[in-house]
């Protein structure tokens, strides 16, 4: 066996096993890119809830510890009964002292919204169990 033959027969399965070490690595980086995308995700639904939530001046009335809030009118959303459609019918539609936001905000706005309040109340959960809307303090809003 030549000598450029004996190093050639060295080296193909060197090369393959770093190939083959290599591809596992991006494979396991593809999991990690994959949770990066849903904590983005998840940091893109608060960034956005929260820009929302001080565009439409909600901290003049409700305290929502994430946002920086402290008004005092309002119940207090820091609260993890609230959900998702209970949060949209009351921003939709009002009740007592909150005014109807329906027609001025976006449905899909006030989705945000909700998506938001919910999210930063369950520490990133995308919907919080369904409760009923007297658990939410209904009376209370």
């Amino acid at each position: 066996m030549s000598k450029g033959k004996a190093s050639r027969t060295i080296f193909t399965p060197a090369l393959g096993a770093l190939v083959l070490a290599a591809g596992l690595v991006a494979g396991i980086g593809g999991f990690t890119t994959r949770a990066q995308a849903e904590d983005a995700k998840s940091s893109d639904l608060v960034t956005a809830g929260r820009d929302l939530f001080n565009t439409w001046a909600c901290s003049a009335c409700h305290t929502l510890t994430d946002a920086g809030s402290s008004g005092a009118v309002g119940p207090s959303l820091d609260n993890p009964n609230l959900t998702h459609d209970f949060i949209v019918t009351r921003v939709t539609n009002g009740s007592g002292p909150m005014p109807s936001f329906g027609g001025q905000i976006s449905d899909a706005d006030i989705g945000k919204l909700a998506d938001y309040i919910v999210a930063v109340n369950h520490k990133g959960a995308a919907h919080a169990v369904a409760a009923a809307p007297a658990a939410a303090g209904e009376s209370k809003q």
